[in-house]
């Protein structure tokens, strides 16, 4: 896995060697050769849960994501501007009136299912990804069996109403095979998201023959699992009420050759939370974290290479059980009172004022939704804030508020940027609400019982979509209990778009209507962050679904610390009581061991005094 030649090879094994057998605690993993290019690394990273199913077209948490994203390849896939790509289809057409895709498949991609478990492709144990396989997903997906939560985002298929409602049979939905490398759909109306929907991982294929042998078991254990993708499943070991869980996977050799796949092996340590997952990479046994909250100690290192998107909008939430609240001219001027130009400027770009619902990492037609549509300025108008604040209190026969506290999760913000939204209201309501820190636990919980007056509430996408994230205030599926009637049909009308530009309307529209609503008065707009050493490379992070895809990761080593001063002079650590080396160490491959997928610099592996 180094770049050097193979005396240099020697050395390097003869000095690891040396340091097993002197450096008690020390371990030093046997190489695996990686090329120049960043191919060839064992990659760890950790999952904040067990992933609940690897059946694609029902699986909705990040944990099953992440993983069928590196066992099944799409059609297409979308790039870093939210555009559609061709990937495992060679070309596709669309009828003049929109109605009609045809899609060609590439001859190269296969399935793969290690029967004897040995990792060897044997010839019965591969065969072609064909058209049917995409038909079969979606009949799938509209099979009542299935129970697939994704019929509404392809609800534009034709018969997809007389499927849904019993009329007719799954295998009359309007997807079908015309030839083993030919597919086509026909959609009842034009739909401007269908395209970028083949991207999601409920549009993954699936092998009809193989589904039935697993026997209601397909997606939820190794043995029922087969793969198209980059990657295979080796292992996938869970017991809740063990420490030592794991998912490993191995490159997917077969379709390696015709498209890429960058490293050898993929280890996934599962864990009990998103703190437990970000520890592993703390301590240095993950390659990498994704994190909601700023961290320093990365940002402001050369050490790290970090993505931050800006895809949540964090904003205010109300009881709806609470009197004073439930006012909407209250409502409505304590979002005139927050002087949004003057806020987040201590969070180190962590937040951007917001005045929309709509992050800015949304795309929309190949560029940001907000470059199109910007921000509509709530106007920052003390006096008419204060006289309509008034209003609300005459209406309600009271003269002031009961005294009340924010709610806010801990690991969703830095509570420190809220203290200007608050001191503002002070200054122009003349009354002063205070700040509740809880767990992330807590948080959920008060919020489903209603144990609050006023929260912090992030609301995002589940995919790169403006319509994504107004699909969140529909009735019955939001944590702040809003319902209204008028907002479901305009929410259900963005799913019958036919144009671009025309879904780009109609969600500017019924932005516009929630913001004069003030159900939900935008404060910040936030980033999220992924996180790795800056010597990793693409490895692929999507935001909204919280999938990580790691075909095209890239590892290029460095000059690292080794542990133990056995070779002459080493510096010591005076905080950690430890020596470290500085010599180039190269990853560990062999499968066997249990660190298999640590670098010695990762785990910090210097000796104690």
């Amino acid at each position: 896995m180094s770049f050097w030649k193979k005396s240099r090879y020697f050395a390097v094994f003869l000095t690891a060697a040396c340091a097993m057998q002197f450096c008690a605690g020390c371990s030093v993993p046997f190489l695996e050769k990686q090329e120049s290019d960043g191919s060839g690394y064992l990659f760890t990273a950790s999952l904040p849960a067990n992933p609940k199913s690897l059946d694609p077209q029902s699986a909705t948490d990040a944990a099953s994501k992440t993983i069928i994203e590196n066992l099944y390849e799409g059609l297409v896939e979308l790039d870093e501007n939210g555009s559609p790509q061709l990937a495992a289809a060679e070309s596709y057409t669309t009828s003049a009136d929109g109605l009609v895709y045809t899609f060609l498949l590439k001859n190269d991609r296969y399935w793969f299912y290690d029967a004897n478990q040995d990792d060897v492709v044997d010839d019965d144990e591969t065969w072609k990804v064909t058209a049917s396989d995409y038909a079969y997903a979606f009949q799938r997906i509209f099979d009542p069996q299935t129970q697939s939560p994704y019929t509404t985002m392809f609800s534009c298929l034709q018969n997809a109403d007389a499927v849904q409602s019993g009329q007719l049979d799954p295998s009359e939905i309007g997807v079908r095979a015309v030839s083993d490398t030919e597919l086509q759909f026909t959609l009842s109306r034009p739909d401007a998201e269908f395209l970028s929907n083949l991207a999601s991982t409920a549009a993954m294929p699936c092998n009809e023959n193989f589904f039935q042998q697993t026997k209601g078991r397909y997606g939820l254990d190794k043995e029922s699992v087969a793969s198209c993708g980059a990657f295979y499943l080796r292992l996938w070991f869970y017991d809740q009420y063990g420490n030592q869980n794991q998912i490993f996977m191995r490159r997917n050799a077969v379709n390696a050759k015709a498209r890429s796949v960058y490293p050898t092996n993929l280890t996934f340590q599962i864990r009990k939370s998103s703190d437990e997952a970000a520890a592993d990479f703390t301590d240095g046994t993950s390659d990498l974290m994704t994190s909601s909250v700023y961290q320093p100690q990365y940002m402001e290192s050369d050490n790290y290479s970090v993505t931050a998107t800006r895809s949540v909008t964090l904003g205010l939430i109300f009881n709806p059980d609470d009197t004073a609240f439930a006012n909407a001219k209250i409502r409505k001027a304590l979002s005139m009172g927050i002087d949004r130009a003057n806020i987040g400027g201590n969070s180190s770009g962590d937040l951007l004022p917001a005045y929309g619902l709509i992050p800015p990492a949304i795309h929309w037609n190949g560029a940001s939704y907000r470059d199109t549509y910007p921000d509509a300025q709530t106007a920052y108008d003390p006096d008419a804030a204060l006289t309509l604040f008034q209003q609300g209190m005459q209406e309600l026969g009271r003269e002031s508020l009961d005294s009340a506290k924010i709610l806010v999760c801990a690991s969703l913000m830095d509570c420190d940027n809220l203290h200007d939204v608050i001191q503002t209201w002070q200054e122009v309501f003349g009354f002063y609400i205070g700040i509740e820190e809880v767990s992330e636990s807590d948080y959920w919980d008060r919020l489903q019982s209603k144990n609050y007056t006023v929260a912090v509430c992030g609301i995002t996408a589940s995919y790169d979509s403006p319509a994504g994230v107004l699909e969140q205030f529909s009735s019955r599926t939001n944590p702040f209990y809003y319902a209204n009637g008028t907002t479901d049909a305009a929410i259900q009308a963005l799913h019958q778009c036919g144009s671009k530009e025309e879904l780009q309307q109609k969600c500017a529209q019924l932005e516009q209507s929630l913001l004069d609503e003030c159900v939900f008065l935008p404060i910040f707009y936030k980033n999220q962050y992924c996180i790795t050493k800056s010597n990793n490379k693409d490895i692929g992070y999507d935001p909204f679904s919280g999938a990580l895809n790691f075909r095209n990761a890239k590892h290029f080593e460095r000059f690292q610390k080794f542990p133990c001063s056995l070779f002459g002079a080493a510096a010591y650590n005076k905080n950690t009581s430890r020596a470290c080396f500085e010599i180039d160490v190269p990853r560990n491959g062999s499968p066997g061991n249990r660190f298999r997928n640590q670098r010695v610099s990762d785990r910090k592996g210097c000796c104690r005094r």
